[in-house]
């Protein structure tokens, strides 16, 4: 022991969560290292909001974490700390990292609009603070001493045990990150599996969040049409656009649905979103007035796309080529109305951590300190980010909930 370098904290991850703990236990006088799989740090922050950086978000409802208890709680430690709410403190931790932020429409990005701004602003915080980094580093055991922690791995092109580095450190921060991506420096779901077992922590299965849905129906006829709408799962409603697939449904709003459904749900769509039946069918009845042999395709055209026009009227219809407005009665234009205000789709299964933007599941909450982000089970042992039970819905949510645990993981580590 005494020949080896023993640092206060070692950080698994140089994810967005992982650098503010390496930033703020080293701005109090510990040593740090943060060690990580891939060739460069930050390799998926720079990735995140296509390319952009979604720091934070205006909107701050119950359920953009879907009702999760603990993210309140982390939210209010926070507050007791620095007498600042979460949106407030992002952009004022950022600002005093050199990047200023621009809002549009509710979504704050850095000004540069790009991701690798805020990359190289904690960057280069966390080295001019002496915090020490080890890349291509593939951590494959964690021993737990009475007094420090011994984190082995080795460099992903040399598996041989022989090669095995081992880091010894007082403290340990989780912040592994989550399985979702491809390309982008995901963490294996194997691995991650396998050190929480080891480390005797409980967790919920991983599973992909935020990701596009397949359907049992066949929507081949309207790949690529994008449209706004409300969608409803249950008491769950959403709105915003929606993109066909010839498989399935993707789009934020149902990214953001995704997380109540499960395969043999049922998803109702109403694609006629803040459109009422009174002003429809009265809006119909004066067109029919006035261009009775106006095509029925032609008229629900002015609502909808020309190919879910033609894809509604020919389930409803059959042909719908020779349908004209003087063909349809008053109950059938509400009948009409009423199939495109409840559009039911029934879910074959949600796409896997490839095609999803965050990852559900891990470390339960109730292992973990809300104000310290502190394991209670465990000495010396911290969790953040995405590898704790934790996912928020599109719009900056995970990463604010990933600065603000690294934050308060980083100030609560002690030597």
């Amino acid at each position: 022991m005494m020949n080896k370098t023993v640092y206060d904290v070692c950080i698994i991850g140089s994810g967005a969560s992982g650098i503010v703990a390496a930033i703020e236990s080293s701005r109090r006088g510990l040593s740090s290292v943060v060690v990580d799989k891939n060739k460069k740090p930050c390799k998926k922050l720079y990735a995140t909001g296509n390319g952009r950086c979604n720091l934070t978000n205006d909107i701050w409802d119950d359920d953009v974490y879907y009702g999760n208890e603990f993210v309140d709680q982390v939210y209010e430690n926070l507050y007791r700390k620095t007498g600042l709410r979460q949106r407030t403190f992002i952009l004022d931790y950022f600002n005093s990292l050199g990047i200023k932020t621009i809002n549009l429409n509710g979504y704050y990005y850095p000004r540069s609009l790009q991701a690798s701004s805020v990359c190289w602003a904690l960057l280069d915080a966390a080295r001019n603070l002496g915090v020490e980094f080890i890349n291509d580093f593939t951590v494959t055991d964690i021993t737990e001493g009475f007094d420090y922690f011994e984190i082995t791995g080795n460099n992903n092109k040399n598996e041989d045990s022989e090669n095995d580095r081992v880091i010894t450190a007082k403290n340990v921060v989780l912040a592994i990150g989550g399985m979702s991506g491809k390309g982008l420096g995901e963490a294996e779901i194997s691995v991650t599996e396998g050190l929480l077992s080891r480390l005797s922590i409980d967790y919920s299965t991983f599973s992909s969040g935020l990701a596009p849905v397949e359907l049992t129906e066949n929507l081949s006829s309207l790949a690529g049409v994008r449209l706004k709408a409300e969608v409803r799962v249950d008491n769950h409603t959403e709105d915003g656009e929606i993109q066909i697939n010839e498989n399935g449904l993707s789009g934020i709003v149902i990214m953001n649905m995704s997380g109540f459904l499960n395969a043999g749900s049922d998803i109702h769509i109403n694609v006629m979103h803040k459109v009422d039946e009174l002003s429809f069918t009265e809006h119909f009845n004066i067109i029919k007035n006035e261009f009775p042999g106006k095509k029925l395709i032609s008229f629900l055209n002015g609502y909808i796309n020309d190919k879910l026009a033609s894809y509604f009227i020919d389930n409803i219809y059959g042909e719908f080529r020779n349908i004209t407005l003087a063909d349809i009665s008053e109950s059938g234009i509400i009948n009409l109305y009423r199939e495109l205000t409840d559009w039911t789709l029934k879910i074959k299964g949600i796409y896997g951590f490839e095609y999803s933007q965050a990852t559900a599941g891990g470390i339960k909450t109730p292992l973990i300190d809300a104000a310290t982000m502190k394991l209670k089970t465990h000495r010396g042992l911290f969790a953040t980010g995405e590898i704790t039970d934790v996912i928020g819905k599109c719009g900056g949510y995970n990463l604010t909930y990933a600065f603000i645990t690294g934050y308060l993981a980083g100030n609560s580590i002690e030597k």
